[in-house]
């Protein structure tokens, strides 16, 4: 099975070995930008080969948030301009460790290896809130997807309808909250229904998973993490309103409807931090 998803007018999509991960090449020979190119050395080189075959007289990388998996393709394209939000430089060093560790662990499990050790760099661009963009033929529309990471942005292309999604509205993992309330995420997704429901969104490509193609199919998988979310910021508001404690809470939820979606994928363990989550940015109950 190919592992690369045409979805017409050069916008091509290649799934990694790792975790499903999407990357993205949006192909002009004028002008190429490549959203997250990862995960592997074999899948890196790969999507340079494509690239090379363009002929680009420009690249762009665009960084979506700075997890390990997201920020990995930076040697392949050391003179490429690069774009990410404003918070994400801060971000990439702070977990420094994580990503080496991640890195060795998952070039290990695939029997791959890196030509040098990730370092971290400063991106030549950075942009935050809504924020409108042209590179070359590909107009881009820039918002910040807070809730799964701080240093998080979805990307929109207007004109063929998708939206590059980050790591949202993904089919084999619920929304996975770090450090904030369900709220911000909801937040996040709330921003975008207008965009969706004015029918500009028609094609999402989550970071991890399958593409959603079509109007039912995307409006369903919004609807699918927006209800994830809302039930667990209302379920755990009821329960902690009760007087139930924490490890209360976990238990009584950990059974909550749609969190386990992929065999693969088991999702228990980032429910029950889910849940922590929510239950610490609700007020406790007076006594």
């Amino acid at each position: 099975m190919s592992t690369w998803t045409d979805l017409g007018g050069g916008i091509l999509v290649r799934q990694s070995r790792a975790f499903l991960m999407n990357s993205v090449a949006l192909v002009h020979p004028e002008h190429t930008v490549l959203v997250d190119p990862g995960v592997l050395p074999s899948e890196l080189d790969d999507i340079a080969a494509r690239v090379r075959a363009a002929n680009p007289t420009n690249v762009t990388l665009v960084f979506t948030h700075a997890h390990w998996d997201h920020v990995l393709g930076r040697p392949w394209w050391p003179a490429a301009h690069t774009l990410a939000h404003d918070r994400f430089d801060a971000d990439m060093k702070r977990t420094l460790q994580w990503i080496h560790e991640e890195t060795d662990t998952i070039a290990s499990k695939h029997g791959e290896k890196w030509a040098k050790r990730f370092e971290p760099f400063r991106v030549s661009e950075r942009v935050a809130g809504l924020h409108f963009m042209r590179f070359g033929p590909w107009r881009a529309v820039f918002r910040d997807a807070f809730g799964h990471s701080e240093s998080q942005l979805s990307l929109h292309l207007p004109e063929p309808r998708v939206l590059i999604a980050a790591d949202m509205l993904s089919d084999i993992e619920v929304p996975t909250l770090n450090a904030v309330p369900p709220a911000v995420y909801l937040e996040t997704l709330r921003t975008l229904l207008p965009v969706l429901e004015g029918g500009a969104i028609e094609t999402v490509v989550p970071g991890h998973g399958a593409i959603a193609r079509g109007r039912a199919e995307v409006e369903r998988i919004f609807a699918r993490d927006v209800a994830y979310l809302e039930t667990l910021e209302r379920e755990v508001r009821k329960l902690r309103a009760g007087g139930a404690s924490l490890a209360e809470a976990q238990q009584k939820l950990e059974g909550m409807r749609d969190v386990e979606r992929h065999p693969e994928y088991p999702m228990r363990e980032i429910h029950l931090e889910n849940i922590q989550l929510a239950y610490d940015g609700v007020p406790a109950a007076r006594t």
